[in-house]
């Protein structure tokens, strides 16, 4: 689950402050860092080859998410994120994803409409999680590249980066309720019901905390007192 140090080459370190950042979100998120853990700068910088400056750019960027907590004169920590941390999250991506999903009614055309629909069928019909997860993806992208408001795409990109999602595999039935509720942003979509679509959107998003949390607790991840 956690990304591995062979994707860092130097061949794509055009911006190595975000690769380390993505390294590190990785390692909390999955659980390999720990809640409380102090984040050794100098030996996350041989791990991967790097100076400190973008470890510490990575970390100042992590500190803005909310999954490391810095101390000056200390040093920087892996922050306590609990299920409350998680379902609030997930809220907040419901709700802006919503706000996205209902500025696209206006500006998807039938082709675009079509094409989700499309993608919809065939995350319906294919058996394989990976494939289902990934036209899952692809649905979301276009709803909210129709948005067309780099203002609210760069909000999404640093919640959705912040999801375990990413980093745990959720169950089938997870796939089996998004499903379902993909058709009620489709139906919603059909009507060009502004605000039913927003709403739709923002309840399936929201209703993945759940699915997330369970998942994490399987993993260990939340450290009960």
């Amino acid at each position: 689950m956690s990304a591995e140090i062979s994707e860092l080459r130097p061949r794509r370190r055009t911006n190595l402050a975000d690769e380390v950042a993505a390294h590190l979100r990785t390692s909390i998120l999955s659980g390999r860092l720990r809640s409380g853990q102090r984040i050794d700068q100098d030996a996350i910088a041989e791990e991967l080859g790097v100076s400190r400056l973008p470890v510490r750019e990575a970390l100042i960027s992590l500190d803005r998410e909310g999954l490391v907590r810095t101390i000056p004169r200390k040093g920087s920590y892996v922050a306590r994120i609990d299920r409350d941390d998680i379902a609030d999250h997930y809220q907040i991506f419901g709700q802006v994803a919503g706000l996205a999903a209902a500025r696209a009614v206006a500006r998807l055309d039938d082709a675009g409409f079509a094409k989700l629909v499309a993608l919809h069928d065939r995350m319906s019909e294919v058996e394989s999680l990976d494939e289902q997860q990934a036209l899952n993806h692809e649905f979301h992208r276009m709803i909210n590249i129709a948005a067309d408001s780099p203002r609210m795409t760069s909000v999404l990109a640093l919640l959705s980066r912040s999801l375990p999602m990413p980093y745990a595999d959720f169950p089938a039935e997870w796939l089996d309720e998004a499903n379902r509720q993909h058709r009620d942003i489709l139906d919603a979509f059909r009507r060009r019901d502004t605000l039913a679509v927003q709403r739709a959107m923002e309840q399936h998003i929201t209703a993945s905390a759940r699915h997330a949390i369970e998942v994490l607790e399987r993993l260990d991840f939340f450290e009960d007192e």
